[in-house]
């Protein structure tokens, strides 16, 4: 998977390391500051899940149930 991180340069590389012990990165960019005046930039990982990872299932419960699919109604 590609992840982008972006943030302070310390902040990025805290990141890093806090995905480091979750996830199998198998590459790290060199940090690339944003135009303008501003101490953020970003990184990029290239990540994998690690050998026998559990796969995690979720759900969004921050949305209204969708309509679609529900008979209509007549007025």
């Amino acid at each position: 998977m590609k992840l982008r991180i972006s943030a302070t340069r310390e902040e990025c590389a805290a990141a890093v390391r806090a995905v480091s012990a979750v996830l199998a990165v198998r590459e790290v960019s060199d940090f690339y500051p944003n135009r303008g005046a501003t101490v953020l930039g970003r990184v990029y990982l290239d990540a994998e899940a690690p050998a026998g990872a559990v796969q995690a299932g979720a759900e969004r419960t921050d949305r209204r149930p969708s309509r679609r699919g529900l008979p209509r109604t007549s007025s």
